[in-house]
């Protein structure tokens, strides 16, 4: 076993078994705040039997994207939900009260976090031979980072059932993260559901739009302000900040599948789509929210993709209705955290999250997006 700091030591002639592009590890090593700017984590990478795995390592620090931010996600992403929302004003105060405890506890545990195979997505995608050597990577991880506590994102009950259960066997403790909505192409689907669906394609044939799988190099500016109208000047200030650097990277040396809408040479929506073994997922995506029907078209586009080579879609959460009206079902999604050798202050903390907060989280996920 040996651990690697920099890029160029890596001995890659030793690696047999490595889901990472090579390119992809040599941008997280060099600093992926390069790329999203409110994300700011050092990757180191072990060596172990043969097979090469990164993770993320997080000191604290605060206003991170709550891709890679525990504070980030349970608490500033929500405050911006919680603004939005519309809500008697004694409501809303309750949540910002209910919100600040949370702070306080997050805050408690030191937002120090180890983040194993980091994809800095919204959804990390996992082979299964990731998790092979878990309980190894967890005690070399723990013996290095005494004060972190040890993570593994995203695992979902439609998926991950197996994994979960062996993070569960080696001490992993399970905190709620969010419902998110995926696609079979195996499930029933109603009669109106499979009508939508052609009700997207239909619309996309009728609007004069162009679709295309590639994007010009004089084109990528074109990316960043469409991402911005939708994640950060709709939603919040807390999801990634891109730059059209990273964007370009993207597009040049990963395996993803790009879906382009033009209006003659302006593209007015993309969607960069990252699959693992038969499930996809759309990572990267932008649009110009004044033209109407445009989330129904490109989305649209992804469904028919999916559905004529036989594809799931792990469609991460938002857009409830539009998701479920198209055949996605809903499931709940989880982070998993090792924190059992942690001091007794960010051990209480985290146990707060993972066995109050949790059950509670399943609950009110279950009563409010599951219908």
């Amino acid at each position: 076993m040996t651990i690697y700091t920099k890029y160029a030591d890596i001995p890659f002639n030793e690696v047999d078994i490595s889901p990472f592009n090579k390119a992809y590890i040599q941008y997280m090593m060099r600093g992926i705040h390069h790329g999203i700017e409110n994300v700011n984590a050092r990757v180191e990478v072990i060596l172990l039997n043969g097979q090469l795995i990164p993770y993320s390592v997080k000191d604290g620090g605060k206003n991170a994207s709550w891709i890679h931010s525990f504070t980030g996600q349970y608490i500033d992403e929500m405050i911006s939900e919680v603004n939005r929302m519309e809500m008697p004003n004694i409501v809303r105060s309750l949540a910002h009260q209910l919100l600040n405890v949370g702070r306080t506890v997050l805050g408690l545990t030191g937002e120090k976090t180890v983040t194993v195979f980091p994809s800095f997505m919204s959804t990390t995608m996992y082979e299964d031979f990731q998790f092979d050597q878990l309980q190894e990577i967890t005690r070399i991880l723990v013996a290095r980072f005494p004060k972190h506590a040890i993570i593994y994102r995203t695992l979902n009950d439609k998926f991950h059932q197996y994994k979960m259960k062996q993070l569960d066997d080696v001490g992993y403790e399970a905190m709620i993260s969010r419902a998110i909505y995926i696609f079979d192409p195996d499930d029933k689907h109603t009669k109106n559901e499979r009508k939508d669906l052609k009700k997207d394609m239909k619309r996309f044939e009728k609007s004069g739009l162009t679709f295309t799988n590639e994007i010009r190099d004089d084109e990528f500016h074109q990316l960043m302000p469409l991402y911005k109208q939708v994640y950060l000047d709709k939603y919040s200030d807390f999801n990634p900040h891109y730059t059209e650097a990273f964007f370009k990277f993207l597009y040049k040396e990963m395996e993803l599948t790009w879906f382009i809408l033009k209006d003659n040479e302006r593209i007015v929506s993309f969607m960069g789509v990252s699959q693992t073994a038969n499930v996809l997922f759309p990572a990267y995506f932008g649009m110009d929210q004044s033209v109407k029907g445009l989330y129904f078209m490109t989305s649209g586009l992804l469904y028919h993709f999916a559905k004529e080579h036989g594809y799931k879609i792990n469609n991460s959460a938002g857009a409830k209705d539009y998701k479920l009206a198209r055949g996605s079902r809903p499931y709940l999604e989880y982070h998993y955290v090792y924190y059992k050798h942690l001091k007794l202050i960010p051990f209480l903390s985290y146990a707060l999250f993972t066995k109050v907060a949790t059950p509670l989280g399943k609950f009110l996920l279950e009563k409010l997006q599951f219908k």
